[in-house]
């Protein structure tokens, strides 16, 4: 259980001076994936953070993990560098417990359960919304710790800019808009190389590269009394290199999703259909194999159908509801370990699909607000399951809003838990969660301050027994949130946020692993004339690596800057790690006769980056 005097202190210290006087609210940020239609952000009644296109600009960053990692409840456990294997932990669930969509589709490899965040291109994205606590009832499974929705590039704005840095890093994208009439058009593309770092110690001692070419496009025509049509697509394709004790390793990536979708409003009632397919190809494989040689290969083809109506029978109250529908297919997978006599693609079953319908009731009233939502998914391979969301808020004062909330979650189990040639369970059930949760959030004419209260109980984790995968582990998650963003104090714009997560297996009563228990985030940036400065500190606290040694705390601080040289001309500069801070984020190898540590991934070292912006 986590320490009440110290939160309590922490809240005082984050809040000190934030309610001195009444203030009139700030303006109102709008997010869409919540309730899965269009509400101001103090109404959605959960803990959400939008992370918009100017945001990844201030921050300076190069990738999605490392964006992410700047926002509360968010931690990011790099095991490699750029490009590499990534472990995300929403509240300190597993990455498996997150649902990442991109522009609502449903991404990432069905045969683990979860997208690889370090190969999405950053410079393909418009806005991050980021949802923490179970969303089950609007999303189906995998939603247990929460939502990432990822919209690819729609603005207006158009650009070019390269950028070159430590490692020979490379960075060269585009972003361009076209608008005529009824008709609207937002092209993306990019190119990102760096030859990176040798990221592991005692094994495979060579630099561990990446690569990733990158297209998307988005089309639009209002076609007037009879809606909106919308057209979009997003490619990407390269490499990552990474270490093991073989050495020579090395993955291949292909992924894309297109989605055609339409919209229209009607009077009180608001419709939206889409379609989309989205594919996810990793061959694992080595640079300079033996002839023949052919590595594994992981495919997943989803196909997604879906429909919603909104009907606002007032203004204080909206009804919303759907259907939707997913089918996955992993069977052009292939496994080198196969038999003759097993399949292939490595998995016994290797086609399931998916039917899920919900509704939901929104209140918006002036004393209170209020919403409930019930969802029912009818799994191929793993039958019915019923979810549902509860939440209040009531405003305290023009500028407070107390919220309070409770949802169930599930995860159907992956590919490589339920049908895998390495061992399997048909008796597997799918993994459930209970969260509850309160918050407060203050919106001031200075700034933005959230707190969020937080219990999540898992059950029927799966877990590798005597048996194959097992429905026997259980973990409870606990924890406070606390965020604020200030603007203009002292002359310069903060935003810093702490969280704290108790993160326990039930079974044993020991800490989860990589699970930091204590983290801190706090950028600042100043508008100087024709100049951008800012600046960011990151802390992690201890934690476990998966070998129950200790991986130790460490502090990092990055510096950015932006220089107006021409009106649509601007220099960019960045230093990561910027006090070259030595530190290990993971456990790579061990003696398993004494448990020594023999190989560990070290975080990258400190990394300087330039370039040029030119906006169209």
């Amino acid at each position: 259980m986590y320490n009440k005097t110290k939160v309590a202190v922490g809240i005082a210290a984050l809040f000190s001076g934030a309610v001195c006087a009444q203030q009139q609210p700030s303006i109102e940020r709008l997010t869409v994936t919540a309730n899965k239609f269009e509400q101001p952000i103090e109404n959605v009644l959960a803990s959400i953070d939008v992370i918009t296109r100017a945001d990844i600009e201030r921050l300076g960053v190069r990738d999605l993990p490392a964006l992410l990692s700047h926002y509360a409840g968010v931690d990011i456990v790099r095991s490699g560098g750029q490009g590499q294997s990534t472990s995300l932990f929403i509240r300190g669930a597993a990455s498996s417990h997150s649902l990442v969509i991109v522009d609502g589709v449903r991404v990432g490899s069905a045969t683990t359960g979860y997208k690889a965040l370090s190969s999405v291109p950053l410079n393909s994205i418009e806005r991050v919304e980021v949802i923490r606590g179970a969303r089950a009832a609007w999303y189906g499974s995998d939603a247990l710790a929460g939502v990432i929705n990822i919209v690819t590039r729609d603005g207006d704005s158009q650009s070019v800019s390269v950028q070159s840095g430590s490692d020979n890093y490379v960075n060269a994208q585009g972003a361009f808009a076209f608008r005529q009439g009824a008709f609207n058009a937002a092209f993306n593309l990019g190119y990102e190389h760096t030859d990176g770092f040798d990221v592991t110690t005692g094994q495979d001692p060579d630099e561990d590269g990446y690569e990733n070419q990158n297209l998307g496009a988005r089309f639009g025509y209002d076609l007037g009394d009879y809606g909106v049509l919308e057209l979009l697509g997003q490619y990407s394709e390269g490499y990552v290199e990474y270490d093991t004790s073989f050495g020579d390793d090395y993955t291949d990536f292909e992924k894309y999703h297109v989605q055609l979708g339409w919209r229209k409003n009607h009077g009180a009632f608001a419709h939206k259909l889409q379609t989309s397919l989205a594919q996810d190809d990793e061959i694992n494989t080595q640079q300079h194999g033996a002839p023949g040689y052919r590595g594994n290969e992981y495919s997943t083809a989803r196909d997604e159908l879906s429909y919603q109506l909104n009907y606002v029978f007032s203004p204080a109250i909206t009804v919303s509801g759907g259907a939707d529908y997913y089918y996955e297919d992993i069977s052009d997978s292939y496994s080198s370990s196969a038999t003759p006599e097993q399949p292939t693609s490595g998995f016994t079953v290797q086609t399931r699909n998916n039917k899920g319908v919900y509704v939901g009731g929104y209140y918006d009233g002036q004393a209170f607000n209020t919403n409930a939502v019930v969802r029912h998914d009818d799994h191929s391979q793993f039958g019915g399951h019923f979810t549902y969301n509860l939440a209040a808020g009531v405003p305290l004062s023009d500028i407070a809003t107390f919220r309070a909330s409770y949802g169930t979650a599930f995860k159907a189990p992956s590919f490589n838990d339920a049908s895998s040639i390495w061992g399997s369970n048909d008796a597997l059930q799918p993994e459930e969660s209970n969260n509850a949760e309160l918050g407060l959030r203050l919106d001031l004419q200075s700034g933005q301050y959230d707190i969020a209260l937080y219990q999540n109980q898992f059950d029927n984790l799966i877990a590798w027994g005597n048996n194959g995968p097992e429905n026997i582990a259980k973990a409870s998650f606990e924890g406070v949130e606390l965020s604020a963003q200030v603007q203009d104090m002292f002359g310069i714009d903060h935003q810093l946020n702490f969280s704290y997560v108790d993160a326990e297996d039930d079974n044993t009563g020991q800490a989860l692993v990589l699970r930091a228990e204590k983290t801190f985030n706090w950028s600042v940036g100043k508008q100087f004339d024709k100049w951008y400065v800012g600046a960011q500190l990151q802390y992690r606290s201890d934690r476990l690596s998966y070998y129950r040694t200790d991986l130790p705390s460490y502090t990092l601080v990055n510096l950015n800057a932006r220089y107006q040289l021409l009106r649509d001309l601007t220099f960019t500069f960045g230093v990561d790690n910027l006090t070259d801070k030595e530190y290990i984020t993971n456990v790579a190898a061990t003696d398993w006769s004494t448990g020594e540590v023999t190989s560990a991934y070290r975080g990258a070292e400190r990394k300087v980056y330039a370039g040029l912006q030119f906006d169209l």
